[in-house]
């Protein structure tokens, strides 16, 4: 029965989850839609991006608050609800004033706004999953976790276009149909919220058994913590230096296909669709397919294995430029990359204590996130400023690197060891 209670609290989560990134997805792509339709397009879209990435940089302050948060569940009612205001006042504003150009500046600091609430109901839900799923669980929950992301994103993507255009891209309207899953959303956990209590209770008796600390202290404390796990601490840096390199891929290619055009499939905008396709459904199987080759390998083999794939990724403008080479590897890439989210988030759930989960997992954000701006800056510039091949090849020289540690130290492998 208690088990069966579990399943059924998981399942909710999920569900919830589910209208949350629907929800999401769909304005993401609308927001873009009205940033390319303003005079200054190139701009307003940079922008966009820029105020959809900033949030993640907060996570280490957002875990740590949602770590001290009393009532999780509540205050995740809460936010959702809020988000849902928001959005109820982004269909205000465009039914109002819409052309206008300090509409749009609102609009962006609202989506700020939402997203920094967003990233924060989802960390408050990292203690509940801990103490609902069993350790031998985790790993298969993250990775459906992350399967209904990528669907929802996928869909969102495809949908969201589609009732935008159904909408005669009214953007008020739209914004009104965002509300509806955030509220929706909330209604799923409110009428299951039973499921939750005991994980509530247990939360509650950890904080209040905590000392209370200043910020820095906490700060302090979480990186020290992570820090003196050897494992946890080998796989951040690792998923980092990954982060720094892949960040980039989107731009490259696409920089790539107005340079070598024997990799187009049709013209540009079939190609950039039909690569992103198969990246997509690649990560897809990846998520659910979990009993594969690849299931006896080690976090860190798996991230060493996604980095020989995307080391030959980068060869190919260079040394063979087929796009059906290419469109093999990212495939490959796709499918493999998405084991190492799971396997990460496992790990942490396993090793991290309840009631330091989400400071961790903001630590964790901060860290691997802050380097996909330099990353960015470094192989865009090479791209723009050599040739998109060059940029490739640095690019390639960098993840030999990372391959080569990872074989070089494949004999003492923490998480074999350990296990």
């Amino acid at each position: 029965m208690i088990l069966l209670k579990k399943n059924l609290a998981f399942r909710t989560m999920i569900l919830a989850q589910l209208f949350n990134n629907l929800g999401t997805s769909l304005f993401n792509i609308v927001f873009l839609m009205i940033a390319a339709s303003r005079p200054h397009a190139k701009l307003a879209v940079t922008v966009v991006a820029f105020t959809t990435f900033l949030p993640n940089l907060f996570a280490i302050l957002l875990g740590n608050l949602a770590d001290k948060t009393h009532n999780h569940l509540r205050a995740w009612s809460i936010t959702r609800l809020t988000q849902a205001t928001i959005f109820l006042g982004i269909a205000s504003l465009l039914f109002a004033y819409e052309k206008q150009t300090v509409t749009f500046i609102m609009l962006l600091f609202l989506i700020f706004i939402n997203d920094i609430l967003g990233l924060y109901s989802s960390l408050l839900m990292d203690p509940i999953t801990r103490y609902i799923l069993a350790q031998k669980d985790m790993q298969t929950a993250m990775s459906l976790e992350q399967a209904v992301s990528i669907t929802m994103t996928m869909i969102g993507g495809f949908f969201g276009a589609g009732l935008f255009s159904l909408l005669n891209n009214n953007a008020a309207t739209f914004s009104l149909i965002n509300a509806l899953f955030f509220i929706v959303a909330w209604l799923v956990m409110t009428a299951h919220q039973q499921y939750f209590i005991k994980p509530q209770q247990q939360i509650s008796q950890h904080l209040a058994n905590r000392s209370r600390n200043t910020l820095f202290s906490d700060f302090n404390a979480t990186f020290t913590l992570v820090y003196r796990d050897r494992l946890f601490f080998q796989l951040i840096v690792l998923a980092a230096a990954v982060n720094f390199v892949s960040t980039s891929l989107a731009g490259l290619f696409n920089l790539t296909l107005l340079q070598i055009h024997q990799l187009l499939i049709g013209n540009f905008g079939t190609t950039v669709a039909v690569f992103g396709a198969v990246e997509t459904v690649s990560m897809l199987l990846g998520s659910i397919v979990i009993h594969d080759i690849f299931q006896h390998l080690t976090t860190k083999q798996l991230i060493g294995t996604a980095c020989g794939l995307l080391l030959l990724l980068g060869l190919v403008p260079s040394i063979w430029p087929n796009r059906l080479v290419w469109l093999c590897l990212i495939s490959g890439i796709g499918y493999v990359s998405a084991k190492i989210n799971p396997r990460l988030g496992a790990i942490m759930m396993q090793r991290v204590a309840p009631d330091r989960l989400a400071s961790v997992g903001g630590l964790i954000n901060t860290l691997v996130l802050a380097t996909a701006p330099l990353g960015q800056l470094l192989f865009l510039s090479l791209a723009n400023i050599i040739t998109p091949s060059f940029a490739w090849l640095t690019m390639s020289a960098l993840l030999f690197i990372i391959v080569s540690y990872t074989i070089y130290t494949r004999h003492c492998d923490l998480e074999r060891v350990e296990n």
